[in-house]
């Protein structure tokens, strides 16, 4: 139980501090790029595995880490830009709500019972997070494809979270758990160091200065949401299908709670539907199943 705590918790604090380094007019470019080498680093100076940066591509689970590196890169600069431009509970809808594509790519590939619950429960997921996205009729001044940035998170957060259950259970040995998150970071810190360097080299990007310790703290706290969700799907207390809903759950409504209180966000009335939306849609997919067993 303290592993799932500690996920829900350090996931919360994941989601505001890109909310605090928007506020803060810190670049997250940058601040992205410090913290996937902080993250990086933590999983192989503490780690018990025998695996190491020298003998890491002889692992079976080399090319998930590979891949993953870039969809984090990727969707971790859209987490950034949603949260500044739309807000806390928009990304985390849209993150949190990805919770279905575990649930379908189990229906597909590992012979899951297609129920009317399960039906009902991803319907009520996509509807979430296009009501909690939607933009009210002269707010739409970013862009009329506002809608792009919750959809890319809802995809590659799915394809994050069933990737590592995957390989969680059926890959990785012993206590490869952290060098497994580690190489993926460092996978995501290549792939952006490659754009930082044609930003600051070609195009003449000054470094922002204050990118550096926002950097070290949030990859810090990007290592603990990922080694504590891990850590509770192999402990045992929960099955996956349980686990992540109730995960997710509680992260949407503390991170929604401290948006509105906290930062003064305002929320439409559809951006509230949508919400409820997702409290639905988490409750039948995840507790439903559970309460009528």
């Amino acid at each position: 139980m303290i592993f799932l705590i500690s996920s829900i918790l350090v996931s919360v604090l994941f989601g505001i501090s890109f909310k605090i380094i928007a506020i803060k007019n810190i670049n997250s470019f940058q601040t992205i790029i410090v913290n996937y080498i902080i993250a990086g680093s933590l999983g192989f100076l503490t780690t018990q595995s025998n695996v190491t940066p020298l003998n890491v591509f002889d692992q079976v689970w080399i090319t998930f880490a590979l891949g993953l590196g870039l969809v984090f890169i990727g969707s971790l600069f859209v987490i950034s830009e949603t949260t500044a431009k739309q807000g806390i509970s928009v990304a985390q809808v849209s993150q949190r709500m990805s919770v279905v594509i575990p649930i379908s790519l189990a229906i597909i590939f590992y012979n899951d019972k297609l129920t009317l619950t399960k039906v009902i429960g991803v319907l009520l997921a996509i509807l979430a997070v296009y009501f909690v996205s939607h933009k009210e009729a002269g707010k739409k001044n970013e862009s009329k494809y506002w809608w792009l940035f919750p959809l890319v998170i809802f995809i590659a957060s799915g394809i994050i979270d069933s990737s590592i259950n995957h390989v969680q259970s059926n890959l990785l040995q012993g206590n490869d758990l952290d060098v497994f998150l580690s190489t993926i970071f460092s996978t995501a810190f290549c792939f952006g160091a490659i754009v930082l360097a044609y930003q600051i080299l070609v195009k003449k990007e000054k470094i922002d200065v204050k990118a550096i310790p926002a950097g070290i703290v949030l990859g810090v706290i990007n290592y603990g949401t990922m080694f504590f969700l891990a850590k509770a799907l192999g402990s045992g207390i929960l099955e996956s299908s349980a686990l992540f809903p109730i995960n997710n759950l509680s992260i949407l409504t503390v991170s929604t709670i401290i948006s509105v209180i906290v930062f003064k966000e305002k929320l439409s009335k559809k951006n509230w539907f949508g919400i409820g939306l997702s409290i639905m849609a988490i409750l039948i997919l995840g507790l439903l199943p559970i309460l009528l067993n």
